[in-house]
């Protein structure tokens, strides 16, 4: 079977998108499917930093038996709401316009957001007399309304325009949990052709493993105790909770270090909120290859998951089963909405504390950091759920079952 994914993230960019397309695209090419990607240049998420050189990479090659396809870079500012949107728009007329021009595929695959890709998916399918599936991670255009990203009534139309026309005319829609199948169906979608199928982790690398590692005797060798966040500080992760609540921890354990990881365009502030608070607990590292964010995760003896307090949507940060998988307790900081909490709580893998609530989760990491034996019973429990639920094998298995019942 020809499968076409449409994904703007795609390796050596290092981030959750990347790393699930880019196993899913090379999971069905180890199953005997012709597999090819759609994707866009790297512009950040590289290891080393955002200025490291792409020019290297090619426009077209194979990569682990999948044939990807490079766009050009669209050029514009991330941290601007209104030009990251027009960006999306771009990324939809690109990707439909090059992908008209490949051989037919017999399933067209699209990673939403950007919601236009989708829409970019559902022609393609269409055009070849084909099939497509969207995989919706976050639930736009709602997400950007609720951060105040976006407020434009026009823009907010056609979104949810957008939306509506996926979830009509896609042929199938894959979610990762429960609320956002029921987010989908009170949108437009059909329960029929709605699937969840988790967000899946490499049990294989994501294991438990020890925790004085290289990684932390480099960053942390005169600390007891390391509080982690790895991965993107963007507008919807409310990580400045974490330094706010790194302040007040600080006044009772001052030994306990906060190691930060990642890019995103919220780290300039966070970096200047760090400084202006006077805060000696808090060290920022850069953007990690793959290797290195789990030994991160191996080095914590407690890692973080963080959403803005205002996202009322049901998603689950990519970062929670990756924690599960290397057996550390996490404390979820997100919106009761988020399904995130559930999870956690179905698992006992950690503590959920609300969103917006710097106290709750300075009292949460406290409680951690003085009952050691029960914090490495919840990283235990994580783990023993994730290989139930999050085995990648398992789970490409059933996107490759889906594919097949709808050709």
């Amino acid at each position: 079977m020809k499968v076409l994914l449409l994904v703007v993230s795609y390796p050596p960019v290092l981030n959750s998108t990347a790393r699930l397309f880019s196993e899913l695209a090379e999971g069905l090419a180890a199953r005997g499917h012709q597999v090819t990607v759609l994707t866009s240049y790297p512009e950040r998420y590289l290891a080393g930093g955002e200025g490291e050189r792409t020019e290297q990479i090619p426009a077209k090659e194979q990569r682990n038996g999948v044939e990807v396809h490079r766009l050009g870079k669209t050029g514009l500012p991330k941290h601007v709401p209104l030009l990251r949107g027009i960006e999306h728009l771009v990324y939809g007329i690109q990707y439909f316009m090059h992908g008209r021009h490949l051989r037919r595929h017999d399933v067209v695959i699209a990673y939403s957001p950007p919601l236009p890709l989708g829409i970019a998916a559902v022609n393609l399918a269409r055009k070849w007399q084909g099939a497509c599936l969207v995989n919706v991670q976050d639930l736009y255009p709602q997400s950007a309304v609720d951060l105040g990203l976006l407020r434009n009534r026009a823009l907010i139309r056609l979104g949810r325009w957008m939306e509506r026309s996926i979830y009509r005319y896609a042929d199938a829609i894959t979610v990762h949990s429960e609320g956002n199948r029921a987010h989908v169906v009170a949108h437009g979608g059909s329960s029929e052709r709605t699937w969840v199928i988790p967000n899946w982790i490499d049990l294989a690398k994501y294991k438990p493993g020890p925790k004085d590692n290289d990684l932390r005797q480099k960053y942390a060798s005169s600390s007891n105790f390391v509080v982690s966040y790895a991965g993107v500080m963007g507008f919807a992760q409310g990580a400045g909770d974490i330094l706010e609540a790194a302040t007040l921890v600080a006044r009772e354990a001052p030994e306990i270090l906060f190691l930060l990881a990642g890019e995103g365009v919220m780290v300039p502030r966070l970096k200047e909120l760090a400084t202006r608070l006077g805060l000696n607990n808090v060290r920022f590292l850069p953007h990690m290859p793959e290797s290195d964010y789990i030994a991160l995760l191996q080095a914590s003896d407690v890692c973080l998951v963080s959403l803005h307090k205002d996202i009322r949507t049901p998603v689950v940060p990519g970062k929670l089963p990756c924690i599960m998988g290397v057996g550390r307790p996490a404390i979820c900081s997100t919106p009761p909405a988020s399904d995130a909490r559930l999870i956690v709580e179905e698992a006992d893998c950690g503590l959920w504390v609300p969103a917006g609530s710097p106290k709750v989760l300075a009292e949460a990491i406290l409680a951690l950091w003085s009952d050691p034996a029960r914090a490495e019973r919840m990283g235990v429990n994580g783990r023993k759920y994730a290989e139930t639920r999050f085995d990648r094998e398992k789970c490409i298995a059933q996107y490759e079952s889906l594919i097949g019942e709808l050709t």
